[in-house]
Order: structure tokens, then C-alpha cells, then sequence
């Protein structure tokens, strides 16, 4: 098993509560994520800083600093992290790995109107609507 595996099942099980409960989600997300969970999110992803760091709203630099000082990310990128950690535990799921959800989030999808889902991703609600589209996929119901 890779390392990259090894960060995914643990990441995803030490957030399976906030994963599947969207009050424990706004819970942990009030405390604020360590900047690790970015870092790990970037590995089990397979997105760049700079783009996860836009989907969090917020800068590489900010991150850096969070780090140097040992700050906790903010309860909304907090959220935002945990949103997208849900939606790439669940696109996993479907496509098998990051490299091929990765494929899906930069092609028109039908059922969100052509859109692109990766350009989704910088809000709660394109999340969700992305997710929505996730669960459509897995139980067949393309439109």
C-alpha cells in the first residue's frame, strides 16, 4: 500500500464522524483543523497549495503562516476542508482514486448544466452540488 493510500484511510477515518454528520462537521469545523490536514488533503487529492488554498479562500502565504505560528485554520476554511475532504472520500469511492475524479472535476458534467465541477469547488454549495452529482453517478441516475 502507498503512502499516499496509507494518508487517505487515515485522514478519511479520523474524520469519518465529520465526514458523515453534518453537525459533527460544523462542530470540528468551530474548533478549526490543524494546517497538517491541509497538508494531507494536498496528498490525497492530488491538488497543488495554490488550489487548495483558493478553495479555501484563502492565500499559500496565509497557510505558510498558520504553520509558522502553529494556528489553527479558521472555522471556515475549516469547513471548506472538511466539505471538500467529503467530497473526495465519496469521489474515491466512485472513480477508484484522485487521479481519475481529478478527470471528472475538469470535464463539462451534464447533470450540472455543463458545467466544469472543478470551478465548483470554491463554495459550500458548488460542493454540494458537485457531491449531489457524485451520488447521481454511483446510483446510476445521469442526467
Amino acid at each position: 500500500m502507498s503512502a499516499a493510500t496509507n494518508t487517505k484511510i487515515s485522514l478519511f477515518n479520523q474524520y469519518e464522524k465529520e465526514l458523515s454528520n453534518p453537525i459533527a462537521m460544523v462542530m470540528k469545523a468551530a474548533e478549526g483543523l490543524a494546517v497538517s490536514v491541509f497538508d494531507e488533503i494536498i496528498r490525497i487529492s492530488a491538488l497543488n497549495k495554490n488550489q487548495l488554498a483558493a478553495f479555501i479562500d484563502a492565500t499559500p502565504k496565509t497557510i505558510d503562516n498558520y504553520r509558522m505560528r502553529q494556528h489553527k485554520l479558521g472555522r471556515i476554511e475549516s469547513e471548506q476542508l472538511l466539505q471538500l475532504m467529503a467530497l473526495y472520500k465519496k469521489g474515491q469511492e466512485i472513480f477508484g482514486d484522485s487521479e481519475a475524479l481529478n478527470q471528472w472535476l475538469k470535464q463539462p458534467a451534464s447533470g450540472l448544466g455543463g458545467i466544469i465541477p472543478f470551478d465548483l469547488l470554491y463554495t459550500q454549495g458548488g460542493i454540494n452540488l458537485v457531491i449531489e452529482e457524485l451520488l447521481r453517478i454511483e446510483y446510476g441516475a445521469l442526467a
